[in-house]
């Protein structure tokens, strides 16, 4: 029989509609959301010693929303997870093996210590001792750092790893190429009310320089007790180009940052599949930093906070709980260009009971973008929001400086050839440095180890150099300078060297300096310097522009300003201070941009201390966002902010300022 084309229409119309009707009937209540109470412990939220001010803040400045006093316990979702949701930017990249010269890190967990990497045999006891070797005769190996690759393979684990020591860089080669996988169902991972990491570094407050890069961390199936990574990293530390999974999506934590005292450092480049939680920080100290991380899912939050401040920068969710918890009053959230998709109707993205600023911030399948202690602000988008009040001295506009963000470049050459590796020819030799920059090649690498320089060595660096990396190396005696004079449009990236390297930028080239402890010297024609993870005291003397993330500066050894921006454009994602001496002192017209975290003084004040202010503005332009730790009065500023415009001079004092900065304006 054959049918008109008006009736083929038709039933195919009918038959579509049965679909639709079918979708609606069987897969719309699969993704309906069943709350019950979270079990992760909810502490009361009590005053500490640690905060300079322990009354609410004066709510003097309109809040961008009528906010309530009620703290309702955050709900754990048992949906099940999204699976079949495409979206852009979410899609699995294959992973890419990344080349290495052979000498790079001597200390190969496979050819040195016996591990197989084959995916079936246990190798927890070989990298046990790999971490372990070395190590038994001391507690401080600040000066004695420890490198150990893992090249390609699956490396089965049935117990912690726990680390030796400070200053640990495990180093893979690629998210998806080098893993670190737990047993399915490993004895001790099966309870979620004791959890057990499958990695875990020493306790804060001297874990420095910990590193883990180009790895992934698999917790495996059934093991509903498993933490990723538990990580403290103290002064400058990081996880980048890191995969966190479940092999089921079970577990208690991908990364846990919970113990004291985590931070600063900085986590960039990381993806989280499964757990309970993705990210869980807490305590006061020490502020760290997130950018570019992709969490998916996750059954009770992305991130859950209490207590600390972090700053996060370019983070994507794609689950159908909420991306951010900040659950203590006393916890701030900086949140930056980021995107939660998924959700649910009847939950937001961001659930703050803290402290919240956030901006050009979107979320999709959620009810809105943001609720405030229990009340929902309206909208998906948000363009700038801050929880709490806006502090000024003079007339400025209620909202940040909004800087131009530029991402920091990277340059990873895949072809050896263009590799040189600095040799030295006896204990103290830096000549032959030279020669290897004057080789042509765009690598230009110290193969990890301690080195020494009987003097301070100059080096000139030529254009052709496009990256010097020490992969965690140390340089003791009177340190190497990596003087820049020549200009490219290539970048010059500088980067893991745990101490001993300084760097004078006498050229409009871009300069990057990553990984460790530094020195920096600017000039009238400086480029564009990015910093990221660092520890440095910074001086912008010269207007050129300057991008931090995860900056540590510290002058326990007397009272100095800590960073000063003489007509420049400075923009920080997530500073730590320690000691006494001003933060920041900007003049001649810079521009300075904070966003996050802490400020410890730490130090006891002399009276003549206590009158210079943590941040100093004349004629200049800043916006801050921060929070303070003091223990005690005299170990504090008194002033927060002085401003200077047209010679009349303004004061923020501490005394009137809740230890927590929401936000801080001073520009025209």
């Amino acid at each position: 029989m054959r049918f008109s084309a008006n009736l083929r229409k038709l039933i195919w119309l009918l038959i579509l509609s049965v679909w639709i009707a079918l979708g609606a009937v069987f897969i719309l209540p699969q993704l309906a959301l069943k709350f019950t109470e979270s079990t992760f412990s909810q502490p009361a939220v009590t005053a500490s010693p640690n905060i300079t001010k322990i009354d609410p803040p004066v709510q003097s400045t309109p809040s961008p929303v009528v906010v309530t006093s009620s703290i309702k316990p955050t709900p754990v979702v048992t949906a099940n997870p999204i699976k079949s949701v495409l979206v852009a930017g979410f899609a699995n990249k294959p992973p890419v093996k990344k080349v290495f010269p052979s000498d790079f890190i001597g200390d190969n967990v496979k050819t040195k210590y016996g591990a197989k990497g084959d995916g079936v045999t246990d190798d927890t006891a070989a990298i046990q001792k790999a971490i372990d070797d070395e190590r038994s005769d001391s507690q401080d190996f600040f000066g004695r750092p420890k490198a150990l690759y893992f090249p390609a393979g699956t490396y089965l684990i049935s117990n912690t790893l726990t680390w030796n020591g400070c200053c640990i860089n495990l180093q893979g080669q690629g998210a998806g190429v080098s893993i670190i996988k737990l047993k399915d169902k490993a004895n001790g991972f099966g309870d979620r009310n004791a959890p057990k990491p499958a990695i875990q570094t020493i306790d804060g407050n001297m874990s420095f320089r910990q590193n883990i890069t180009d790895l992934t961390v698999d917790t495996g199936k059934n093991n509903p007790g498993a933490i990723g990574i538990d990580y403290i990293s103290n002064n400058f530390g990081s996880l980048w180009n890191v995969s966190i999974r479940s092999g089921d999506g079970q577990g208690k934590v991908g990364l846990d940052m919970s113990r004291q005292w985590a931070g600063p450092c900085l986590i960039k480049n990381v993806q989280i599949n499964g757990f309970d939680y993705g990210i869980v920080t807490k305590n006061l100290e020490y502020g760290p930093t997130f950018e570019q991380i992709t969490l998916q899912q996750q059954k009770i939050a992305g991130i859950l906070n209490e207590g600390n401040t972090l700053a996060i920068h370019q983070l994507k969710s794609l689950i159908s709980v909420p991306a951010i918890q900040n659950r203590e009053q006393v916890g701030m959230i900086i949140v930056v260009d980021s995107n939660f998709q998924g959700g649910a109707a009847n939950i937001s993205a961001i659930e703050n009971n803290g402290y919240l600023y956030a901006r050009n911030v979107t979320a999709s399948g959620y009810q809105s973008a943001i609720r405030h202690k229990g009340t929902v602000v309206a909208g998906a988008s948000v363009a700038e929001y801050v929880s709490d009040k806006i502090y000024n001295l003079f007339d400025s506009p209620k909202r940040s400086l909004n800087l131009p963000i530029e991402d920091t470049p990277i340059f990873e050459d895949k072809n050896l050839a263009n590799w040189a590796s600095f040799v030295p020819q006896w204990y103290g030799d830096t000549d032959s440095l030279q020669e290897a920059l004057n080789s042509g090649k765009a690598t230009v690498y110290f193969p990890f180890g301690t080195y020494y320089s009987h003097e301070k060595k100059i080096v000139k660096v030529p254009a052709s150099v496009r990256r010097i990396v020490g992969f965690s190396s140390i340089v003791n005696g009177g340190g190497i300078v990596f003087r820049v004079e020549q200009n490219s449009d290539k970048p010059l990236i500088i980067e893991q060297f745990g101490y001993g390297v300084a760097v004078e930028h006498a050229s409009p080239r871009t300069v990057v300096i990553k990984h460790g402890g530094y020195e920096y010297r600017d000039f009238p024609k400086s480029g564009k310097l990015f910093l990221e993870d660092v520890g440095i005291s910074l001086r912008i003397n010269y207007p050129h522009q300057v991008w931090a993330r995860q900056l540590n500066v510290e002058s326990l050894d007397a009272a100095r300003t800590k960073i000063k921006n003489k007509g420049g454009t400075l923009w920080i994602l997530g500073l730590k201070t320690e000691g006494k001496g001003a933060v920041i002192n900007t003049m001649n017209g810079g521009k300075t941009e904070v966003l996050g975290t802490l400020i410890y003084p730490v130090q006891e004040f002399n009276s003549v201390e206590k009158k210079e202010a943590a941040f100093i503005s004349n004629n200049s332009s800043q916006s801050l966002i921060y929070s303070v730790s003091a223990y005690e009065n005299n170990r504090n500023y008194d002033i927060q902010i002085e401003e200077t415009r047209n010679g009349v001079k303004r004061q923020l004092l501490t005394k009137d300022f809740p230890g927590r900065m929401p936000l801080f304006v001073g520009y025209k």
